[in-house]
């Protein structure tokens, strides 16, 4: 029996200002891989600590 992969919602956009890049439903940052790049470290561990 295979396992079902956790998905985020369909059609969320990335929240970096002016980016309409649609999100993957298996990335599920806020922010699309150009632009989690470019957040600072300090920002993403306040980002993925708000959502545990």
């Amino acid at each position: 029996m295979k396992k079902a992969l956790k998905t985020s919602a369909e059609g969320r956009k990335c929240r970096f200002p002016h980016c309409t890049q649609i999100l993957s439903i298996y990335n599920h940052k806020p922010y699309c891989r150009v632009h989690w790049d470019q957040i600072p470290q300090k920002q993403k561990t306040i980002i993925s600590a708000a959502k545990v």
